[in-house]
């Protein structure tokens, strides 16, 4: 992998890797190509640890021109792929060479804002998207599929896919120790956040959002854009499921797992959580008109942004009717004579894992056909176009975390590039 990433030496002569501009048809990389992965690592990860390998390129250079130096450079995935306007970016890279001090900034790019949309499974029940976790178009439709649609009726009574505008800015204490724009995935059940890391990560970084891509062996589901670098270059899974956590008030407490049910709503998951820690960790939602600016108590904000119906999207008239009345009707046509004698009845079910089919829908059929997958995935995108066009397509930033280091949380918290915020000297 990293031969695709790192610029080659230069070759036997000492010369670099020269005129391949000028005979390749130029092409500017788009995602999902083996020179955009190449680029975009090279742009917000390779750039930071090791700049030396991108001479004349600083953080905020277009990808166009972090292209051209992989391009020229011969990195494994680019040999090909010369960006159009080459010799104007030549120029441009020629002017940033001779004044290269003008070009560094005094600290890396840091932690960016950046908006994009989650989306929840939901039932009718209204609740802050606060001790949660949410997922990329991809990952919920992975979860609806995993999770929801072969139970019958369906688990927590979810019915629609409800979607919020989000912007997330992480903390800088969080990007001193890891350089990335997303921190560990936790999984909140209930409100409480149920992974022993919970704590202690929150205490040394802020409520920082996390993310976890999720494997294809379960559904075929991938965005369209770049969503996983922690994958060999072109393969589906660089563009897999996502799935959010999101920090909210005393993530820590909440409601036991023997109190949560499949088919309740509307769960008090705040009966627990004390004045104290209420106060003292407040989460990583920011207070009302603000928007995440990177302190440890305001890393996301958020707008609801519409919500589709299964029902709907699946095609299924009345939900109730299909899997409970379906086949009572059915055998009763039979037996008063309405329906043909030679009539079979069966009881409709929406999806069966096992067999990978519906009954009376083939809406969910083939979890792993990549084809069906997209096709799903469209339809929800089209409805959400339709009902709510006020709303722009958005990118999905991809989801870079790394790993957890030995002992990070004795190290001391480095602050630098933050804002000052009372919170450290408060925190539990």
């Amino acid at each position: 992998l990293r031969s695709a990433l790192r610029p080659l030496a230069a070759d036997a002569t000492g010369g670099k890797v020269a005129g391949l501009a000028a005979q390749m048809v130029c092409h500017d990389v788009v995602p999902g190509e083996p020179c955009y992965f190449s680029v975009h690592w090279a742009k917000t990860v390779g750039i930071f640890d090791h700049p030396e390998w991108y001479p004349g390129l600083a953080p905020d250079s277009t990808l166009a021109q972090f292209q051209l130096v992989l391009h020229k450079q011969g990195a494994e995935n680019c040999t090909s792929a010369a960006p159009c306007g080459a010799e104007a970016l030549e120029k441009q890279l020629g002017a940033s060479e001779a004044a290269p001090a003008a070009r560094q900034p005094a600290f890396p790019l840091g932690p960016r804002a950046q908006t994009f949309y989650m989306y929840r499974a939901q039932s009718e029940a209204v609740y802050p998207l606060e001790n949660i976790n949410a997922a990329d178009l991809a990952g919920v439709f992975w979860y609806l599929h995993r999770e929801v649609v072969g139970s019958t009726p369906r688990k927590y009574k979810i019915d629609r896919i409800k979607r919020f505008k989000v912007t997330v800015k992480n903390t800088w204490e969080f990007w001193n120790a890891h350089k990335r724009q997303f921190g560990a995935f936790v999984a909140y059940d209930a409100g409480r956040c149920t992974t022993p890391v919970c704590k202690d990560m929150y205490h040394q970084y802020g409520f920082i959002v996390g993310c976890q891509v999720q494997p294809l062996s379960v559904a075929a589901y991938t965005s369209r854009s770049q969503t996983n670098w922690q994958c060999k270059a072109g393969e589906d899974e660089c563009k897999a499921p996502i799935w959010y956590s999101l920090p909210g008030p005393c993530p820590s407490l909440g409601l036991s797992n023997d109190e949560i049910s499949q088919q309740k709503t509307n769960l008090d998951v705040n009966k627990y959580k004390t004045p104290e820690c209420l106060q003292r960790m407040p989460g990583g939602h920011c207070p009302p008109g603000l928007v995440a600016n990177g302190d440890p108590t305001c890393t996301y904000s958020y707008e609801e942004a519409g919500e589709i119906f299964l029902d709907e999207l699946v095609g299924i008239g009345d939900y109730e009717e299909f899997w409970k009345f379906s086949y009572t009707k059915c055998a009763d046509g039979v037996a008063q004579g309405t329906l043909p004698a030679s009539t079979v009845c069966v009881h409709n079910k929406e999806y069966d894992f096992d067999t990978d089919e519906g009954v009376g829908t083939s809406f969910w059929n083939g979890r792993q056909d990549k084809a069906k997958c997209a096709e799903r995935m469209e339809k929800a995108r089209a409805l959400f176009r339709a009902k709510f066009p006020q709303y722009p397509d958005l990118e999905e930033p991809a989801c870079e975390f790394d790993m957890f280091y030995d002992n990070e949380f004795s190290w001391e918290v480095n602050h630098t590039g933050a804002t000052h915020s009372d919170w450290w000297s408060k925190r539990m």
